[in-house]
């Protein structure tokens, strides 16, 4: 431990470490949202590697594409999911002009509620996809597990996902690290602490997850 100590950045050398990894991340998470089935991994993959820099800030590129390959059929599912939020909001951004006034009202007041706990559920699901161990059941349990039991964090989520929308709209913003900062700083909401889902690979924090969102062995 005290080696391993001993050869972490510190200082000036830290300063870069920081940029240089979320930069790589980043551009990885580029990469598997461009193939859009690995959208949902390389995002995870991002809160991991960013909540560990000490295990995979040096390899923070290959650390989200191994974390993509090892956890893509599994997380498949919400990857489609995902996609399908998407397509669903860019749809109603254009189609609720041209309703009537009442018909439109009706249909925020029935679309809104759905969409920002859909929303929700997916931000934690993606932060407890972090762990590369974990079944997709426990990880679907846990996210939902999450939501029941926190609705502060619940009804924040949504609005940091808002907040957080220019990163990944404006383009010299996501290219720089519009995709890579986002999860991690979700990770942060969700109450996931340093080292909590992001440690090495294979190590302790690549356990199971138990239908309240915590690792087994936690």
């Amino acid at each position: 431990m005290t080696a391993d100590r001993a050869e972490r950045p510190a200082g000036i050398l830290r300063f870069f470490v920081v940029p240089g990894a979320v930069i790589a991340a980043n551009t990885a998470a580029l990469l598997g949202v461009a193939s859009v089935v690995l959208a949902v991994p390389v995002l995870a993959g991002c809160s991991r590697v960013l909540g560990d820099l000490d295990g995979h800030g040096d390899e923070a590129f290959r650390s989200v594409l191994r974390h993509a390959r090892r956890t893509c059929r599994r997380d498949l599912p919400v990857t489609v999911l995902l996609w399908l939020v998407l397509a669903a909001v860019a749809g109603n951004v254009l189609a609720l002009p041209a309703l009537a006034p009442g018909a439109r009202t009706f249909a925020v007041g029935m679309l809104v509620p759905l969409g920002w706990v859909v929303i929700a559920w997916l931000s934690v699901y993606v932060v407890l996809a972090a762990r590369t161990g974990a079944e997709r059941g426990d990880l679907v349990l846990g996210a939902t597990s999450r939501l029941l039991r926190s609705p502060g964090r619940t009804l924040l989520a949504p609005l940091a996902v808002i907040a957080l929308s220019p990163l990944w709209l404006l383009a010299p913003l996501t290219i720089a690290g519009g995709l890579a900062v986002p999860p991690f700083l979700l990770r942060g909401l969700w109450g996931a602490g340093p080292g909590d889902d992001a440690a090495s690979d294979g190590g302790p924090a690549d356990g199971a997850v138990s239908s309240d969102g915590t690792a087994d062995g936690a």
